[in-house]
Formats: structure tokens, C-alpha cells, sequence
């Protein structure tokens, strides 16, 4: 079949494919304007489609990479907002230092204050932690480091944790690897704050103060001793000494202070504490009384050393040995009871020591203590014994035996008295006849006879202040008559009882004769008075009741022979009496066996490996060509971090809070070194991201530039192709119009 069976015009056919051609170009005109690109396929123009796509396709990954980088940025945000906030806590971390800095008495409510400050201060650091480990975005943290933790091996802590006396071993604030080598020394001999016992005699009133013994292996304590007394002016006094927590009261009355006075004695304190502490000093009321105080109340501090140190080496770092001793005065590396800490520059190793039982882990030889007790100073210096064969530690005791006959009222002690020294193994006494060196052989220890060599003092044990002789009980009387009125032959001794215990008394009778009445009075030099009054006769019996004084209530009965000499007379008769040894003071000294001691060895070491899981990797652009790697910094306080370590020791010491100033300097100098590197590394990433930006609107304006359609010029070519078409069909309405001309010929 033809193409077309109608036969057209030449003109028609011509109008035909006009308007053909024109509805073709108006459709194209029409895309371009609704699409407003003149390139919309690959047919339009194959070089600019496929130059724009390529320019699309890579604005599209960049506008791809944009969020991801937004969401970095947001990343290093939250790290900067985490280290500011660490910041804070270090200011107030340094805040609470200072305060214990204005604080570094040595009283009970400094070493309190600064101790709950050292507790504000770990919770401090552990926020810190605890911030840092929260600051996580997108599963990234930026401020917790890649991990790397060094800490003691669990074989070293628990080595150390066996030896007596430690507990809670382990290493803090490790910055490498290192090893610490604990070894513990001293045989535990207490002694005292010269200063604090001068103070307390000035403050207190009392004398003579001695602090002495071995610190005990069960029951040992650090604590230092308070000693408070109560009682005003006329007042009994009470004596109260505290170790830690046990307390230990003694009252001392008006009554028992004048027939002190009177008689020339001393009050004495002395108690052992269970811990191995031994306190011993005079009681003067009138110094006491002496002292100005509030309401008759009155409290010391006596600071306690034990020689007793627990020592701690390291070898790869800088240090040396750090000791940590009793001996110590508080606030310049005192061991305490507790957590103890020892500073390297390579870690802290820190013990949990018990004062209780430390000193079972001690090296030390065998040693002898000083002799205490309330005759203590009756002996020069200390007992001696070998000291080969000691394998246990015992208390030798040393007492006086006194025999009233050898005592000496004129020099006031007594001419000969018998020492025995009691030990494990058994005793042994020996005669003292003065003073002097005398060696006495007892048993120490059950095994070898041991040689005591103890030196007294100038009158030693037989001192009537010591009032040493236990064995005194009976009662000795003489008589001395002056100015010839009696012979002593005719003065016998009859009853004498009721004289006070512990006291050598030196009676005095003045007499006056006379044939019809005869007077006799008696004074006892303590106080005492008595009067007999009665006529001067063969066989008379002289009866004497001592009023007033610490004699009071003592009879003495004399008869008087038949020879008595003229009347008229005046004479003296002088009578001794010697009461009972009631308080004998005893003195001891302990024996300690050497042992050879503990020692361990602390060792830190990697426990857990490195990871870059925490690093972020910024992409930059779409072939990852540029981009940036920003690293995850430790922010925690361990020594991998910032290393501020916890508080040490309680802050007991200066030395401890200097540590703690010089750590928060050097954390806030590598707070703001890692700040400062977030910060570099976030305004690098913004720039690029403010570039990406405008590159991403260049790509897409280049793109634009090589397909779209100039819109004014589609409108124009619209505006032209509809006036074509309008043209093109009113000529071919007029070609149809001249073939209509032809039928009207019919």
C-alpha cells in the first residue's frame, strides 16, 4: 500500500511538514523550560550530559562526606566539653590541697580536716575517671587513650599480701614498668616526742615523764598518748592517758597528796597499755595547780615513735628507698595504721599496714629495752645480758627485799637490801650492801644461764621515795635519850602500831621532869602530836596517841625503868619507827629476739594491650586522599593519663600534699597540651568542612552550567516556534480554501 493514497498538493504537503517541524521544535522548547535544562540526555549532547553527571556524581559524595564530618566534629566537641569539665575539677582539686596546706597541725582536728579533704580529693579524681569514660559519641571516645594499663602482677600482689601485718598491696598511677622491692626493719622500741614531753610537764604540771617498752606483736598501735587531768584547785585529781582508742584513769586524792607531802614521797602514775607502751610520771598537786587551765581541765599530746620501718626500693626509675617508720615524726613519712603509700616516678606502690601485727615481719637483732616501771631511775642506764641464744622475747622484773633493821634513818635508806631478778627461767636475788655494779645469773629463755648486769644510781632501790622494799612489813623502834635525864637503859619499847605505810618516822619526845608531875610531848615531824602527862615514878608507862598527820590514830607505848634521875629537868628522847612497805615499785625490762624478717618484691607490667578503637579517621574528600587522624588522649588520672594519684597517706604529711600540688600542675599543663590538639584538630576539620561546602556549590553550578537551558532564549524560541504554527496552519487553511474553489465551478 502507498504511503499515502491521497495525493497532496505540492503547497499542502509543504504547510504540512512545516507545522511538523515546528510541533518537534515547540515540544523540545517545552522540555527545556519544565526541566530547565537543555541537556537532558546523553542524546541531547553527549559531551556536557556526561561532563555534568561526572561533576554531579562528585558534588553528591562530598555532600555524602559532609554529615560524616559534621559528625566528627560533634566528636572532638564533646572531648573539648569533657576537658574543660576536667579542668574544673582540677582547679578544685588544687582548691582542696591548699586548704589542707593551712592545715598541717600535728592536733587531732588538722590530721581529721586534712584526712576528709584527701577523701573529697579521690572522689574528685575518680568524677574525673568517670567523665572521661562517659564522654562517648558515636561510639568513639576521644578522651580515654588507646587503653594501655600497667598494674602489679596478681603473683607479686598476693607474695606481698602474705606477709604478716600487709594487706591491700598493689602499685597506683604506674607510668612504666618497674620493680619495688618491701622490706620491713626495726625492732619496735617506744620512745617519745622530746618536745611533746617537755610541753606536757610545762603544761601539765607533772615531772619526770617516761615513755618506754616494746612496741607488741599482737596488739601494737602508732597512736600517739593523751594525757588529760581533771581537777580544779583543793581538788582530787584525775589522771586519764588515752592510747587510740583504750583509756586508762587513775585519781590521785587530797589525802593521798599531803601524806605525801608531808612525809617527803612522790605520787607516781604508771600503766602498760596491752600495745607494749609504757608511761611512768610524778604527780605534784601544787604544780599542777600551778597551772593555768579551764575549770581545772587539761589536755596533751604526747607523739609516740616505734622504731619500726617499712622501707620500699624501686630499680628502673628515680628514688631509690622510700622509708615510711614509726619512728618518724608525724607529718615527715610517719608509718600509720591503715593505707600507706610510697612515691616513685614510676608508680606508687601502696600497702594496707596493720599496727596490730607489723612488727611480725620485722628484721631486727636481739635487743634490751630500757629498764621502766615506777623505780625505773634507780637504775643507770640499761640491764645488759648476752644476747646469743635469745630465740623468744620475756620481761625480766627486778624487786628489793628489805629487812626494817638495816634501815639508816640518819642517811634516810637502807644499809643492805637483797635484788631479785625474775626472768622465764627462774630468779635469782643478791645482796646489795650500797650502790654500785653487781651482776645477778638467772635463766633466760629456759635454755642458757644468762649473766644480768644492772647498775643502780646513788641509793638505787632503798630510795624511801621509791618505796621499793616489799618485805618491810615489821616495825623497828630505837631510842636515843639526850640531856641526861634518863638513861636508855631505863627506856624500854612497848607497843607501836598504826604508823603510815612506806614511811621511816623520827619521833621526837621532849620531857620536862618533875617529882609531883612530869610532862611529855611528842612530835612525829609529819604533823603529829601526842602529850602525856603524869608523875616521874619507878615503872612508868608512857602512853602516846598520835593526832594529826599521815600518823595519825599510831599508838606508842614506852616504859620508863626504876633509875630515874633528878626532877627539875628538861630532856629529849628520840624514837624511830618504820611502818609497813605496802606499794612497793617494781622495775622491768623486756628481752626481744632477733628475727630475720620479710621481704618481697612488688612488680608492675602490662595487663592490658593498646588499641587505636578509639581513634577517628576523618575523610575529606571522596577518594579519601585528604583526611585526618585525630587520636584518642588519655584524660583519666592513671599514670598512662594526667597521673594524679590518689591522695597519699591521708595527707598526713607536707611532703604528701607537695606531691599532690606538683600532679595537678603537670596534669593541667598535659590537660592543655591535649586540649589544645582537639582544638587544632577540630578547627582543621571545620575549615575543610566550610570547604566542602562551597566546593560541593561549585560542582553543581559547573553541572548546571553545561546543561541548563538559557530560559529567557526557550521562552523567546517558544514564543517564535508558537507564532510558526500559527503562520503554518493558516497557510495551509488557505491551500485548503483554493481546492474548495474548484467545487463552486459546479
Amino acid at each position: 500500500m502507498a504511503t499515502n493514497d491521497i495525493p497532496l498538493t505540492t503547497g499542502i504537503r509543504g504547510n504540512l511538514l512545516l507545522l511538523q517541524s515546528t510541533q518537534s521544535l515547540l515540544d523540545r522548547t517545552q522540555q527545556r523550560l519544565s526541566t530547565g535544562n537543555k541537556i537532558n540526555s546523553a542524546l541531547d549532547g553527549p559531551v556536557a550530559y556526561f561532563a555534568a553527571k561526572g561533576l554531579n556524581n562528585r558534588a553528591d559524595d562530598l555532600s555524602s562526606l559532609k554529615d560524616s564530618i559534621g559528625q566528627s566534629v560533634s566528636t572532638i566537641q564533646t572531648a573539648n566539653t569533657a576537658a574543660t569539665t576536667i579542668g574544673n575539677y582540677l582547679d578544685q582539686a588544687q582548691a582542696l590541697i591548699n586548704q589542707a596546706q593551712q592545715n598541717l597541725g600535728s592536733d587531732p582536728n588538722s590530721i581529721s580536716l586534712r584526712k576528709s579533704l584527701a577523701t573529697q580529693f579521690n572522689t574528685l579524681l575518680d568524677q574525673i575517671n568517670k567523665l572521661a569514660q562517659g564522654a562517648n559519641y558515636n561510639g568513639k571516645n576521644l578522651v580515654i587513650g588507646n587503653g594501655l594499663r600497667l598494674d602489679a602482677t596478681s603473683t607479686s600482689k598476693s607474695s606481698t599480701n602474705a606477709i604478716p601485718g600487709v594487706t591491700g598491696a598493689t602499685v597506683s598511677n604506674v607510668m612504666t614498668t618497674d620493680d619495688y622491692v618491701i622490706a620491713i626493719k626495726g625492732d619496735g622500741k617506744i620512745t617519745a616526742n622530746a618536745t611533746d614531753v617537755a610541753n606536757a610537764e610545762q603544761d601539765r604540771g607533772i615531772s619526770n615523764v617516761s615513755v618506754t617498752g616494746f612496741q607488741s606483736k599482737v596488739q601494737g598501735t602508732f597512736s600517739s598518748l593523751q594525757v588529760k587531768i581533771t581537777g580544779g584547785i583543793g581538788q582530787d585529781k584525775t589522771i586519764t592517758v588515752t592510747e587510740g582508742t583504750v583509756a586508762f584513769t587513775q585519781t590521785f586524792t587530797q589525802a593521798q597528796w599531803k601524806a605525801a607531802n608531808a612525809t617527803g614521797q612522790v605520787l607516781n602514775f604508771d600503766h602498760q597499755f596491752v600495745s607494749g607502751t609504757h608511761i611512768n610520771f610524778d604527780v605534784d598537786f601544787e604544780q599542777i595547780e600551778a597551772v593555768p587551765d579551764t575549770a581545772g581541765v587539761g589536755t596533751s599530746t604526747i607523739e609516740k615513735f616505734a622504731d619500726l620501718g617499712v622501707g620500699v626500693t624501686n630499680f628502673n626509675g628515680i628514688g631509690g628507698t622510700v622509708t615510711r617508720s614509726g619512728a618518724n615524726l608525724s607529718g615527715q613519712q610517719k608509718l600509720a595504721d591503715g593505707q600507706n603509700s610510697w612515691n616513685f616516678d614510676t608508680g606508687t606502690p601502696r600497702l594496707t599496714i596493720d599496727e596490730k601485727t607489723i612488727l611480725q615481719s620485722s628484721q631486727y637483732n636481739a635487743v634490751i629495752g630500757a629498764a621502766y616501771g615506777g623505780a625505773a631511775d634507780a637504775i643507770a642506764g640499761a640491764p645488759t645480758i648476752p644476747l646469743s641464744g635469745i630465740s623468744n622475747d620475756f620481761t625480766y622484773t627486778v624487786t628489793a627485799h628489805a629487812d626494817p633493821a638495816n634501815f639508816d634513818f640518819v642517811a634516810g635508806k637502807f644499809t643492805a637490801y637483797s635484788v631479785t631478778v625474775t626472768g622465764p627461767g627462774g630468779s635469782s636475788t643478791i645482796v646489795v650492801n650500797a650502790d654500785g655494779l653487781y651482776s645477778i645469773n638467772s635463766i633466760a629463755d629456759g635454755t642458757p644461764a644468762q649473766s644480768v648486769t644492772i647498775d643502780f644510781r646513788t641509793g638505787g632501790l632503798a630510795r624511801t621515795t621509791i618505796a621499793s622494799a616489799s618485805d618491810a612489813s615489821q616495825v623497828q623502834s630505837t631510842a636515843i635519850v639526850l640531856g641526861g635525864v634518863l638513861d636508855v637503859s631505863n627506856i624500854s619499847v612497848g607497843t607501836v602500831s598504826g604508823f603510815a605505810n612506806n614511811v621511816a618516822t623520827r619521833m621526837t619526845i621532849n620531857m620536862k621532869t618533875d617529882v609531883s608531875a612530869s610532862t611529855f610531848v611528842l612530835d612525829d615531824g609529819f604533823g603529829g602530836k601526842a602529850t602525856f602527862t603524869g608523875t616521874l615514878a619507878s615503872s612508868q608507862t608512857l602512853n602516846f596517841t598520835i593526832s594529826g598527820g599521815v600518823n595519825s590514830g599510831a599508838t606508842l607505848v614506852l616504859s620508863l625503868g626504876s633509875s630515874v634521875l633528878a626532877s627539875n629537868a628538861n630532856g629529849q628522847i628520840i624514837m624511830n619507827a618504820i611502818g609497813a612497805y605496802t606499794a612497793p615499785r617494781q622495775v622491768q625490762f623486756d628481752v626481744r629476739a632477733g628475727q630475720t624478717g620479710f621481704t618481697s618484691t612488688l612488680t608492675t607490667a602490662q595487663v592490658t594491650n593498646a588499641t587505636d578503637a578509639n581513634n577517628m579517621t576523618v575523610q575529606l574528600d571522596e577518594t579519601n586522599v585528604a583526611h585526618i587522624q585525630v587520636i584518642s588522649k588519655n584524660l583519666q588520672t592513671d599514670g598512662q593519663g594526667l597521673a594524679v594519684d590518689q591522695a597519699q597517706n591521708g595527707w598526713l604529711d607536707r611532703a604528701d600534699l607537695e606531691n599532690a600540688s606538683k600532679m595537678i600542675a603537670a596534669a593541667k599543663t598535659e590537660l592543655q597540651a591535649q586540649s589544645s590538639g582537639l582544638n587544632n584538630n577540630l578547627d582543621i576539620i571545620q575549615e575543610r568542612q566550610k570547604f566542602t561546602d562551597s566546593f560541593v556549590n561549585i560542582l553543581a553550578e559547573g553541572a548546571n552550567k553545561l546543561v541548563q537551558a538559557d530560559q529567557n532564549e526557550e521562552s523567546a524560541n517558544m514564543l517564535q516556534l508558537q507564532t510558526r504554527q500559527q503562520l503554518g496552519t493558516i497557510t495551509l487553511s488557505l491551500a485548503n480554501q483554493a481546492q474548495q474553489a474548484i467545487l463552486k465551478l459546479f
